[in-house]
């Protein structure tokens, strides 16, 4: 599989934070990036103990990166969490906050584009 950058939110537990950013595969790489900058990136044997939770209908995954545990959901979580731009940059893109706005249909409207992204993580996951 080619390049994939792919917004996602990072759950920090069932009533924790929400942080948007992007994950990004690219030269056998996976790279997690928030507005604050890179988090990580490793090379894909490196992601360890992954999940995809059932409460979050496939559309997120737990993975263990540098001994911390990190909770992805590639659909938004909830209709009022941040939003981000995906600013081209190099070697990886930057990530810029673009709001925080109620909108209940935004989830919704993108279900299909957001299990399209999963089943490409899935695939670039289970290659482990």
């Amino acid at each position: 599989m080619g390049d994939l950058i792919s917004r996602t939110w990072q759950i920090a537990g069932l009533f924790g934070k929400v942080t948007a950013g992007v994950l990004v595969w690219k030269k056998g790489l996976v790279t997690y990036i928030i507005e604050e900058g890179v988090q990580f990136s490793v090379p894909l044997s490196e992601i360890k103990e992954i999940k995809w939770p059932f409460l979050r209908m496939g559309l997120g995954f737990d993975a263990v990166v540098n001994e911390k545990k990190y909770k992805f959901s590639f659909s938004r979580p909830n209709s009022s969490v941040p939003e981000i731009n995906i600013v081209p940059g190099n070697p990886f893109p930057k990530v810029v906050y673009a709001g925080q706005y109620y909108d209940p249909t935004t989830p919704i409207n993108n279900l299909k584009q957001d299990k399209d992204t999963t089943k490409k993580w899935k695939e670039i996951l289970n290659e482990k």
